[in-house]
């Protein structure tokens, strides 16, 4: 579906409410849905306003044909909506508690600079826990405090469009790489993995037997990192083998569906599986 909009000089934009995410590369959060309350459709639809989408920003616009510079549209004016989050994989992502009963509460009157949230990314001091399984927002605007939209504006000053928005970051992880051969008789003992970039190697890899009781040989990279759409991580498996020498196995990265909580490390891992023969 094509999301770009027009807007002729009949309409000028009063709102600008934007979503963004640093796991994307351009940090912008586009699966994301704005529902309004019944109250503020009914408003929407009173004051023959426009709610559109572009990209990850929704847009009010404002019919610059409309009679609404009387006194009748003086004061504030409320608008609530719904912030609805079409990445199955947001919570995954996403640095927040892992639970799917959240929701966020978004609110203009504490907003600094736009930002209506108290810190740089949306955190824990603002989630609620809800009885529906369901992870999303709650907004809450106070516009046309200054009848600068609607009603009688004695200002002599240019009006320009409200800008709100709301930024996550990305979930802090560690990379684990599991590795499990298709026959029985194996050895692990002279492999090691290699950064590309550093040319670090790695080799203090642990057997253990995962739950559908498949043994593996697994690595844990020191680091911990932030979840990103792309890695410049350039991981490779090799074999210290003196008639072997050329081997050598480029490992993808892992994604974000293959994530773990570990409660005796009491961290996040993202796990990749690959099989050596």
């Amino acid at each position: 579906m094509n999301n770009r909009f027009q807007y002729t000089n009949s309409f000028s934009k009063i709102m600008e409410f934007s979503v963004y995410h640093d796991y994307y590369e351009d940090n912008k959060l586009e699966a994301a849905q704005l529902i309004p309350s019944q109250e503020t459709k009914e408003l929407i639809r009173n004051y023959n306003l426009l709610l559109r989408k572009k990209g990850n920003s929704f847009f009010l616009l404002k019919n610059n044909n409309s009679n609404l510079d009387s006194q009748v549209f003086n004061g504030e004016v409320v608008l609530n909506f719904k912030l609805l989050f079409n990445d199955p994989l947001f919570l995954n992502i996403t640095d927040i508690p892992f639970g799917y009963q959240q929701k966020f509460i978004f609110n203009s009157a504490n907003s600094e600079g736009g930002r209506l949230h108290p810190k740089t990314y949306v955190e824990e001091s603002i989630i609620e826990l809800h009885p529906e399984n369901e992870i999303f927002g709650e907004i809450n605007l106070l516009i046309n405090g200054k009848n600068e939209f609607f009603g009688v504006n004695e200002s002599e000053e240019e009006t320009k469009p409200l800008k709100y928005f709301v930024r996550f970051n990305s979930r802090p992880v560690k990379f684990r790489y599991n590795f499990y051969f298709s026959k029985k008789e194996n050895d692990f003992q002279n492999f090691f993995l290699i950064d590309d970039n550093t040319n670090v190697q790695y080799n203090d890899f642990s057997k253990r037997m995962l739950e559908n009781g498949k043994e593996v040989y697994s690595l844990i990279l020191p680091d911990e990192i932030l979840m990103k759409e792309k890695y410049q991580h350039k991981i490779f498996l090799k074999k210290e083998d003196e008639f072997n020498k050329s081997f050598s196995k480029y490992l993808a990265h892992p994604q974000p569906i293959n994530i773990k909580f570990e409660s005796i490390l009491e961290e996040f891992m993202l796990e990749v599986f690959e099989k050596v023969d």
